[in-house]
Formats: structure tokens, C-alpha cells, sequence
């Protein structure tokens, strides 16, 4: 059996541990195989490849989840296997990284009009711990004690009333496949946590062109991820999964859970 986890956050993005530290954590937990997927950044997948040796016994893969914006909501995606020096993606995740920094701008301008201790210039002088998980925004107000925790930095930003639109569904996929990868749509059960994403709404995905679906993740139950996986058998795509893990940041989500094995999975060409 060889454990796999396929959806991983460093301190790249918002998780809280740096590649020494997964590195750690994946012998710990014995997992053979492994992709780090931070948020529309591959900044740790040079250093992670840099410091694997060969009786480290694992079999990394290289991903990373970017995002779309579809009917007003935040859809991920996990791509693996691109190359790494592919010009159209990597403008497309530096645009989305300036699109993310600017929303966190807007937000903290807006939280400004209801703390006297917050300002703009305080902000872009405040030095963030990557280690501490999440983004600098949250970390900034959470230090400034506006914030007890991020439940209540979600409600704020809910009541904030601000949005972000990023590129289609059609635009990030057509980027992704350019980029010699393949493309799994993230953790479907997101936005349907009670029931499962709807048959309807998968074959839209499918028709753009998705290679595959994360169908184990924290997100679904056992039966969400049999449906997942019915539903890629009948269309002969792939099938991935991954713990979603953000270190310490977001501690229900653990390293190696769901424990997802090789022969559970569908990535022969992943690992080709």
C-alpha cells in the first residue's frame, strides 16, 4: 500500500509549515506520495525538489490550485505536472496572487473606518509570519486584537460586502492545459456540504475539459466520494484526493486524512 496525499499547503501560501517541516511530517505519517498545492503559487516547489533525496522514499508531484470565479462563488482546481517555466501560467498566477493582495488592500482600507488602530500605512509596514498560516490581512487584525479568531475575521469580511472576480472556468482551464498539466476540479462537495455537487453541474465541468476529480477529500463523506467516483469511472476521467492540509493553520484538516491509498486513485499519468 502506498499512502497518498495530493493537496497540501506550505507556508508559500497559507499554510504554516515550510518544505523542511512537510518533509517531516509526510515520514511521520508514512505517505510514499505526495503534492504540495499551494494557492496560485509554486514558490515551494523548487525548494521541496531541492532538498529530496533518494532515501527519503517519496514520490513528489508537482501541483498547485489556482481559481476561477463561477456563478458568484470561489472554484479551485488542482493542476499537476505542468511545466514549471510555462509562460501563460505563471502570468496567470501572478495576476491572481495581485488580484488576492489588492482584495486584502480594499478590506484592510475598509476595517480602517472602524478602528482608529488600523491603517493602510500600518499595514503595509506590518512584517507577517508566514508561519502562523492564513494571509497577512488576517494576521495583521488578529494582532491588533480587532480579531479573536478567523471566524470572527470571516464574518467581518462577509459584512465587508466586498467582492473578487477572478478569470472563467474556460480561461484558467484553457491556461492550465497550455501548460502541459492536467487539471482536477478541487474538493466538489465545497459549496454542497448536505448533499454532493449536482450530476448537472459536473458535466459542465466535464465539457470544459477538467482531466479529473478530487473525489477524496475532507469535504465529502464515503458516499459522496463513491458518487464522485461513479460519476469518473462512467466518464473515464481521473480520480485524486488529498487532505487539504494547511499545517497547523487549520488543525481539523490533517496530513494524510481521508487516508487515501495509491489503488484508490485513478494517476497512472500523473506518475508516468
Amino acid at each position: 500500500m502506498l499512502k497518498t496525499d495530493l493537496h497540501i499547503h506550505t507556508n508559500v501560501s497559507d499554510g504554516t509549515w515550510n518544505v523542511f517541516e512537510l518533509k517531516e511530517k509526510l515520514k511521520e505519517n508514512d505517505i510514499k506520495i505526495f503534492s504540495i498545492t499551494d494557492h496560485d503559487d509554486i514558490g515551494s516547489i523548487e525548494a521541496m525538489s531541492d532538498i529530496l533525496r533518494p532515501s527519503d522514499d517519496l514520490r513528489f508531484l508537482r501541483g498547485v490550485e489556482v481559481t476561477a470565479s463561477y456563478d458568484s462563488k470561489e472554484y479551485h482546481f488542482t493542476l499537476y505536472n505542468y511545466d514549471i517555466k510555462n509562460k501563460g501560467l505563471l502570468e496567470f498566477l501572478h495576476w491572481t496572487r495581485a488580484l488576492r493582495l489588492d482584495y486584502n488592500d480594499r478590506f484592510i482600507k475598509y476595517m480602517s473606518t472602524f478602528h482608529e488602530s488600523v491603517t493602510f500605512k500600518d499595514f503595509l509596514e506590518y512584517k507577517n509570519d508566514s508561519s502562523k498560516g492564513g494571509w497577512k490581512s488576517s494576521n495583521y487584525l488578529i494582532d491588533k486584537n480587532i480579531h479573536k479568531s478567523m471566524a470572527e475575521h470571516f464574518e467581518d469580511i462577509k459584512k465587508s460586502g466586498l467582492t473578487i472576480t477572478f478569470k472563467s472556468p474556460e480561461e484558467v482551464i484553457n491556461i492550465c492545459k497550455k501548460s502541459g498539466g492536467y487539471i482536477f476540479l478541487a474538493h466538489p462537495s465545497y459549496h454542497y456540504r448536505e448533499t454532493a455537487m449536482p450530476a448537472e453541474e459536473l458535466k459542465f465541468w466535464l465539457e470544459l475539459g477538467i482531466d479529473g476529480v478530487e473525489c477524496y477529500t475532507p469535504y465529502n463523506d464515503k458516499n459522496q466520494s463513491e458518487y464522485y467516483k461513479e460519476f469518473c469511472d462512467k466518464n473515464n476521467l481521473m480520480i485524486s484526493g488529498g487532505s487539504d492540509c494547511h499545517g497547523d493553520f487549520i488543525k481539523e484538516r490533517k496530513i494524510g486524512i481521508p487516508n487515501i491509498n495509491l489503488s484508490d486513485l485513478r494517476i497512472g499519468k500523473l506518475l508516468d
